[in-house]
């Protein structure tokens, strides 16, 4: 995927697709959803200098259905 002239990956982190991350070189969002219904939260962890035109994706990402758009776990 492409924002503001950055190329970026997304895929999942873990086995049920509740984990993923968005990557560019030098920045990974981590980001997470744990809970049910209203008790429902999304976690983020950002490693490297990311700014706004990185955390923007990362946000609207975590709170859509996107399973078919996310790459799997590769070993």
């Amino acid at each position: 995927m492409q924002a503001a002239g950055r190329e970026y990956r997304y895929l999942a982190t873990g086995r049920r697709h509740r984990d993923r991350a968005l990557m560019r070189d030098g920045v990974e969002i981590r980001t997470g959803r744990h809970g049910r219904g209203a008790r429902k939260k999304a976690t983020f962890t950002v490693l490297g200098p990311a700014d706004a035109t990185d955390l923007a994706p990362a946000l609207v990402l975590v709170g859509v259905n996107n399973r078919n758009l996310t790459g799997g776990v590769t070993a």
